[in-house]
């Protein structure tokens, strides 16, 4: 299992597009393929990936921009990452936000955890503010957390290919949490979580999920409530959170 696939959402990302773009090419293993999967970009984000995949490519990654297909019901981010891993063939994948970036060593860090045997490979992140400051950290949790929380930073997380083939592609009900609800299911289907706390990503605060806490409240409390053995700490938590505003 050596065969990486990253890949990238878009939508207006010429801002912080190079920033994560060149995190990739600065790996100390680089992945096999990287696909980026635009929403509709207006703002210059198509034609400064006409220059990041000419680099990708010539240093040997294989990529493609995918042209998203809005389809009627389905949330934007979700339905971008399963037309994304539609195209993927690699054995471990990566989905690597458009304003996040990888530490030099992450990929290389990625391997040597699926050689000792995973399902899925979970590091930590640091938080960083917009230009790239250093504002807080998360590391990965045991499973009992889950009941309460996203015991997962998804953006440090890696998936091997089978484990989509097993457990399904993401939910695309759900506009915030469907990172959450796939964790759920890779628990409940018992797949193998392989944890490290050494940093692998770092992602820019201020995203979709912050700006639309409500939102993202009510959706992993709906989502705890459906796999949870214990309902009562879906809905503690729920509490909580709007009372801390989180």
């Amino acid at each position: 299992m050596d065969k990486i696939t990253i890949i990238t959402i878009c939508l207006n990302a010429a801002e912080r597009l190079e920033r994560c773009v060149r995190s990739v090419l600065a790996q100390t293993h680089l992945p096999d393929e990287y696909f980026f999967v635009d929403g509709g970009s207006t703002d210059g984000t198509l034609q400064l990936l006409d220059t990041l995949c000419g680099d990708l490519q010539k240093a040997g990654v294989s990529t493609q921009v995918i042209h998203q297909v809005r389809h009627p019901g389905e949330a934007g981010i979700p339905s971008a990452w399963n037309q994304g891993l539609a195209h993927a063939s690699g054995d471990i994948i990566a989905l690597l936000n458009s304003d996040d970036f990888y530490a030099p060593t992450a990929l290389e860090t990625v391997l040597a955890g699926f050689a000792k045997g995973c399902d899925l490979f979970v590091g930590s992140i640091n938080l960083v503010d917009a230009a790239g400051r250093k504002t807080g950290e998360i590391h990965p949790k045991c499973l009992f957390w889950q009941e309460i929380m996203m015991a997962i930073p998804h953006p440090a997380c890696f998936v091997a290919k089978e484990t989509y083939d097993k457990v399904g592609l993401y939910d695309t009900s759900y506009r915030i949490s469907a990172d959450y609800d796939f964790i759920w299911r890779c628990r409940k289907a018992q797949m193998r979580f392989l944890y490290s706390q050494e940093f692998l990503t770092s992602m820019e605060t201020g995203g979709t999920a912050n700006s639309s806490r409500a939102l993202a409240r009510n959706e992993t409390r709906d989502i705890a409530l459906k796999y949870s053995r214990i309902p009562f700490l879906a809905r503690l938590a729920w509490l909580l959170r709007k009372i801390t505003g989180r």
